[in-house]
């Protein structure tokens, strides 16, 4: 009979049963993704110099943030070979993971109304952005049609005035 250690056995629950739902995973790092993608799109100033092609600039994780560990993969847990305790150690396991799970169905809710309010705040910075310009194009045509030329008076000075190159000076009028 094989001997597996309690971790192994934990592990292996957590491990089959976080296989059922690892699309899950997959939804919520598109959503947030997108998400962020409208954040850029609303609130980053694209004249800064984005060269990027609408993509966010990566940021790797500082150090000590840890994950350059190589994944050791766990053994295979045969079910028919376990004892009582070692089911037990199992079905703890595959509550742990399926406590894992509603907690990412929560979290993809939350990444949902997020991606919401990304679009809201998106549409509605451009349409401020649209409204700010077609009022500068409207003050700029009223400003075209009410510079109509206005005749200029020419009024006799008051102080005597020197004619430019010469010494002579024109007495006040």
């Amino acid at each position: 009979m094989t001997n597996y250690t309690p971790t192994e056995i934990l592990q292996a629950g957590i491990n089959d049963t976080r296989e059922t739902f690892a699309h899950l995973y997959i939804e919520l790092a598109e959503l947030r993704a997108r998400a962020a993608y409208l954040y850029n799109l609303a609130f980053v100033d694209q004249e800064d110099g984005d060269t990027t092609g609408g993509r966010l600039p990566f940021h790797p994780a500082p150090a000590g943030f840890g994950g350059n560990e190589l994944a050791l993969p766990a053994r295979p847990v045969r079910l028919d070979r376990l004892t009582a305790a070692g089911l037990a150690l199992y079905t703890v396991g595959v509550q742990t993971a399926l406590a894992e799970r509603e907690d990412l169905v929560r979290q993809i809710e939350l990444a949902k109304l997020d991606l919401e309010r990304m679009h809201i705040a998106a549409t509605g910075t451009l349409d401020q952005v649209v409204r700010g310009v077609i009022r500068g194009i409207e003050k700029q045509h009223r400003d075209t049609q009410d510079a109509e030329p206005r005749p200029q008076t020419l009024e006799a000075w008051d102080v005597p005035v020197r004619i430019p190159g010469t010494n002579t000076t024109l007495p006040p009028r």
